[in-house]
């Protein structure tokens, strides 16, 4: 399909749908050669008023391409929208705001849909932006830019923020477990264990979000429903290895923000805390007066106390669960 046809807006809207839902399947040639065709003809014609669809094609693929592509696939197509991007950015506009903008995860599933209205002209309009909003060089920058932070994330500036794709799944997967009815395929022990993991090995940045990942699943670790020492100690040595890194500090807070005391809830925000992309959608949610500011949650003072209070727990319920006992 070398040339643009609207006729083939209608499919190709209904296979990038599929491929956004489906994106977690293992690798697909046909998403592949999907993907492929849509940056083709994004780096065909990346200033053309078409630009704005494939754009919009590519942030719904871009899950799958962070994914597990085909080999070359996911370079090829970044490259499409980097180059795409720079041609478009500086492009000449008279609107105070783009759509982009405003745009968050959530509202992906309503894309194929637009990209049938942008693209084919004989249809009703009824979006509450102006088409020539959608149309406009600059949001199809925008909207590439969003392509690329999902599938290189804290790769891109100016795009709203949104979770890697990574904290979605580690999100979910938590929230199960810890709910009590964990996904078919997790394996529990692994689970927290690769948690403890991810506290030993965090950047400075991300620390206090993988702390509070610790908290929230050693409530559960202690419950009694793990039976593997191991994966106690595997906590234990990851709350001991990050505490050097908050002892000592002092503050001028006046009083510290309040973690949740439900399981999924505690794992959630410090899934959150964990990226950059979480961290600044958090900060969005402040600005809108719905938490705490970020200097006080993550204040490295009350970091501290956290982990103290887990290590605490951790340790006493350890020698509990698998200490010597007396016979």
């Amino acid at each position: 399909m070398p040339n643009f046809d609207v006729t083939d807006l209608d499919a190709l809207g209904s296979l990038w749908d599929e491929i956004h839902v489906g994106h977690q399947d293992p690798r697909n040639d046909r998403y592949d050669v999907a993907a492929l065709d849509c940056a083709r003809r994004l780096a065909g014609d990346p200033v053309g008023t078409t630009a704005a669809v494939w754009t919009l094609g590519l942030v719904l693929m871009a899950p799958y391409l962070a994914y597990r592509p085909g080999d070359g696939v996911a370079p090829r197509v970044t490259a499409a929208l980097r180059s795409a991007e720079g041609a478009l950015r500086g492009r000449p506009c008279p609107h105070d705001s783009h759509p982009y903008l405003d745009h968050e995860a959530g509202d992906d599933e309503y894309l194929a849909e637009l990209a049938v209205l942008i693209g084919d002209p004989s249809l009703e309009w009824q979006e509450d932006r102006p088409r020539e909003e959608w149309l406009c060089p600059r949001n199809a920058a925008g909207f590439a830019r969003i392509a690329l932070d999902i599938v290189e994330p804290g790769s891109v500036t100016d795009v709203p923020p949104r979770l890697p794709l990574e904290a979605v799944s580690t999100m979910a997967e938590l929230s199960a477990l810890l709910h009590g009815y964990p996904k078919p395929w997790t394996d529990v022990n692994d689970e927290i264990a690769w948690q403890a993991s991810g506290l030993s090995t965090a950047a400075p940045e991300d620390r206090a979000g993988h702390l509070m990942i610790v908290r929230a699943v050693s409530g559960y670790a202690v419950s009694g429903v793990i039976r593997k020492k191991s994966v106690l100690d595997d906590l234990v040595e990851a709350v001991e290895s990050a505490l050097p890194a908050f002892a000592g500090a002092s503050c001028a807070h006046g009083h510290h923000a309040e973690l949740p005391r439900s399981g999924p809830a505690a794992a959630e925000l410090g899934v959150m805390l964990s990226s950059r992309g979480g961290r600044r959608l958090y900060e969005r949610r402040h600005a809108e007066g719905r938490t705490a500011a970020l200097d006080v949650v993550v204040c490295p003072a009350f970091m501290a106390e956290v982990a103290e209070e887990t290590l605490r727990l951790l340790r006493e319920r350890r020698e509990l669960l698998f200490g010597e006992r007396d016979a």
